[in-house]
């Protein structure tokens, strides 16, 4: 075949999925998943600004290789993790189709157990990991590869082979004091997150390195464990990253994780809130936001924010203004249009994302709501509460946003007094960060909350791998 023939192929291929993505912008069976979901979720979080059931099921996980070379101070994982075989090719299959039928299409699966591409590469099981991936990808999800990053920053042509053969568009990496492991930074030494900073701009040439090798999309997410140590720092961290449009349009997520009293965590003396996390994260915004403008399951479990940020000056805008016209509004397309997918990492540097002749689909079906919504974002701009530089920012495609907020992981007592406590069962039940789990007494997948699966499933799990390790030859065992 010509080179002429190819490109014309290419740009036909484009050209399609393109017209696919207009003609069917929400999936049905999403739809279905999603309203089978809403209607599971407790009376009282039926609530206006709910997006589980309406936008997501639940962010998936797989229950993947234990191994990791850090010794962090609040690892939730049993002590046991280091010495239990990496599950079988044909396992992690099984979990992802099952978190596939749990989630549907276009949903996110956290690729994860210990650190996953820690154990691949110690193991020399490298082209398995990336085999996974692929799996996740090409069954419909969208994988987010979650580490410590340390062995891909340095060994990057891992990070490459993932991307390129893997398909891999996302990555988040765990950064924090609390990190025992990194040979440049040693724990003891850091007294600050500052200290990390440095840490942190590596991981943001890392991402600018592979997005102009591979020509492909690719972004990070931040994750950070608050302690009494650091929670004087979160703030400064937050600034770090919305100081440079450069670096926000590289990490598109700031997770900060409140400790959780369970696994192996030394827990603070006087361990930090929630509330208190997310009065810091304000700060470091620099204004006051609603964590609660719309929630995730349990309004326990989550407090965040998308913010709007203007590549030309810097300036962010909370995405969802509180006037309660544009809530009420905001309502309606989460009920129509909820079940739209919002990736934007599902094409090529060169063609750019699919995610506008979705939007456009879902326009033309709703023609009325779609008036509506152009109508209520011209009165905003008229009245001020969207300055024009972002109207302008977002024409030229110099705009990008970013999520920023917390997720409160419970303590192992909570969880096992969930029976006896409403509040931690209905927690539980309106889970929005679960994994599927085979239940060995029935042969049945489970969707088990994480917080269930810190707990007390880790150890049950690892204990059903311990056993099967004589019966599966396929399944080896790397580390002592």
């Amino acid at each position: 075949m010509t080179l002429s023939c190819m490109a014309f192929s290419k740009r036909s291929e484009l050209w399609r999925r393109r017209w696919q993505s207009f003609r069917h912008p929400i999936n049905p069976e999403k739809q279905r998943l999603l309203r089978a979901r809403w209607d599971s979720l407790p009376a009282e979080l039926q609530t206006p600004n709910q997006i589980s059931g309406r936008h997501l099921t639940h962010c998936g996980f797989t229950t993947g290789a234990s191994y990791c070379s850090f010794h962090c101070t609040h690892c939730y994982l049993p002590k046991i993790a280091n010495q239990i075989p990496i599950p079988s090719f044909t396992q992690m299959k099984e979990q992802i189709d099952a978190n596939r039928r749990f989630q549907g299409p276009g949903a996110g699966l956290q690729i994860t157990g210990g650190d996953v591409a820690d154990a691949y590469w110690r193991s020399n099981r490298q082209s398995e990991l990336v085999a996974i991936v692929r799996y996740a990808v090409d069954s419909g999800l969208v994988p987010m590869l979650m580490t410590h990053g340390q062995t891909l920053l340095d060994h990057p042509e891992f990070l490459e082979q993932l991307v390129l053969d893997g398909g891999l568009r996302q990555m988040a990496v765990h950064i924090d004091m609390t990190q025992a492991g990194r040979a440049a930074h040693p724990i003891n030494r850091v007294t600050s997150e500052a200290d990390l900073h440095p840490l942190r701009e590596a991981f943001t040439s890392l991402a600018l390195r592979v997005r102009a090798r591979t020509g492909l999309p690719f972004e990070l997410a931040h994750n950070c464990t608050v302690t009494e140590r650091n929670i004087g720092s979160i703030a400064q961290v937050v600034r770090w990253f919305l100081t440079d449009p450069e670096r926000s349009r590289i990490w598109r997520i700031l997770s900060f994780q409140p400790e959780a009293n369970t696994g192996r965590t030394i827990f603070s003396e006087h361990p930090v809130t929630p509330e208190l996390v997310w009065r810091e994260i304000c700060r470091g915004i620099g204004i006051p936001i609603n964590g609660s403008a719309y929630i995730g399951g349990h309004p326990d479990c989550n407090q965040g924010a998308s913010l709007l940020i203007s590549e030309r000056s810097n300036h962010l805008l909370p995405l969802l203004p509180t006037d309660t016209k544009t809530r009420k509004l905001f309502t309606e397309i989460l009920e129509k249009l909820g079940a739209l997918s919002t990736m934007t990492t599902d094409g090529d540097a060169q063609s750019g994302s699919l995610l506008a002749y979705r939007v456009a689909g879902a326009f033309a079906k709703y023609p009325g709501l779609a008036w509506r919504i152009f109508l209520r974002i011209g009165w905003l701009l008229i009245s001020g509460s969207i300055p024009w530089e972002f109207a302008r920012a977002l024409g030229t495609g110099r705009a990008h946003t970013i999520n920023i907020g917390t997720h409160n992981f419970m303590h192992a007592s909570q969880v096992a007094n969930a029976p006896n406590d409403p509040v931690v069962q209905s927690r539980l039940d309106a889970c929005v960060f679960k994994g599927a789990v085979k239940n060995r007494a029935n042969g049945k997948w489970e969707a088990i909350p994480m917080c269930a699966m810190n707990q007390s499933r880790w150890s049950e799990l690892y204990v059903e791998r311990l056993t099967e390790m004589t019966q599966l030859p396929e399944v080896c065992k790397p580390f002592k």
